[in-house]
């Protein structure tokens, strides 16, 4: 239950099935905690993860969405700032590959806003083995190095989906940071600014996965002492100086992999196999630019693909393929637009790009 249908407030997690695609993105409005046909709803928080069944030219399909609410771990240890969130929603999702263990689980990367007099976010991972009826808090995975304060700019972490790197060993997640520089703005004193346009943090695939979906609960054995484990994340190291073992996910520094760009915003990554690169689109709310790496960590200069006025956002690269998160020669990049007229949401739409690559690597 939501007091407006805000769709889709982050970039969208694609999934194929047999019967066409599943499409998960936030929506934007209030989900208060209620008893809905014998089922405990709502967190008591803006955002969510929405599940719809649709074709790619309508994702939003015909059925009802189904909307759910992140709930909080078992064990509130996991995340002590869940409480705080005023908003709590995803969508880029990550569906385990058949022949793994816990196959068809899925993970989705969250955006988590801490209440404040501007915007501060961190991003957070949650489960479900229950093909996104039920979603389950597992803790944050990446803040800025800008300590949350009151009184500071506000700054868009964005929701990036996880990027398994080149020898599939980890999990990539982007991120644009905040390095603190003694100021509550992102320029420091002298008026530079301490902002990255492309950051990144890794984690183990096979960690974060056990750790999500090993069996539950589970005994700990700490010290001598037994407890219970529950699901949870394991720690994201950011990439720092040329290396990873120095700054953590949660408030480390970390190194700008598109220092020289002059695009900043929203960022989607996904692997292209016609051209055998990664690519990035950025959006600022209103440009939209492309950018390829081989390594995921060396990037081209991003180029403008074109001016979609604002406020243009999340965008969400998808491959025609039988994995939608792979792409080829020819996909397509998804957007929330809204107009600027006043009206937001109530003339919002879900639109459209399509891109060609040239054929084979460059």
């Amino acid at each position: 239950m939501t007091d407006t249908f805000d769709w889709p407030d982050t970039p969208l997690g694609v999934i194929k099935t047999g019967a066409g695609y599943e499409f998960f993105g936030s929506d934007g409005g209030f989900h208060s905690q209620q008893t809905w046909e014998g089922e405990e709803v709502g967190n008591n928080k803006s955002g969510s993860v929405v599940a719809t069944s649709g074709t790619l030219d309508n994702p939003l399909g015909s059925g009802d969405p189904r909307e759910v609410s992140i709930s909080p771990n078992p064990d509130p240890a996991v995340n002590p700032n869940y409480s705080s969130y005023g908003y709590m929603g995803g969508g880029p999702v990550f569906q385990i590959p058949e022949g793994m263990p816990h196959s068809g689980s899925l993970l989705v990367t969250y955006h988590a806003e801490l209440p404040n007099d501007s915007l501060y976010a961190a991003l957070g991972l949650a489960a479900s083995s229950d093909h996104g009826r039920h979603w389950t808090d597992l803790g944050e995975v990446v803040r800025l190095n800008q300590a949350y304060a009151v009184g500071l700019d506000g700054f868009e972490i964005g929701d990036g989906p996880l990027v398994l790197s080149p020898d599939h060993k980890y999990f990539y997640l982007y991120f644009p940071d905040w390095l603190a520089n003694g100021t509550l703005h992102t320029a420091n004193a002298t008026g530079a600014s301490t902002t990255t346009n492309v950051s990144v943090a890794r984690a183990p695939v096979g960690s974060v996965l056990e750790a999500a979906f090993g069996p539950e609960p589970r005994w700990s054995f700490d010290q001598g002492e037994a407890t219970l484990a529950r699901p949870h994340t394991v720690p994201f190291e950011k990439l720092y100086g040329g290396g990873w073992k120095l700054q953590p996910g949660l408030g480390g520094a970390s190194t700008d992999l598109s220092a020289k760009s002059v695009y900043s915003g929203y960022i989607d990554i996904h692997f292209n196999t016609d051209i055998q690169r990664y690519i990035m689109i950025i959006s600022n709310d209103t440009n939209f630019a492309y950018a390829e790496s081989v390594d995921a960590l060396h990037w081209t200069l991003p180029v403008l693909l074109g001016n979609f006025e604002t406020i243009a956002a999340y965008p969400t690269a998808v491959g025609l393929g039988d994995d939608p998160h792979v792409l080829g020669r020819q996909f397509y990049v998804y957007f929330t637009h809204l107009p600027t007229d006043g009206t937001g949401w109530t003339n919002g739409s879900l639109q459209r790009l399509t891109l060609t690559c040239a054929s084979g690597p460059h």
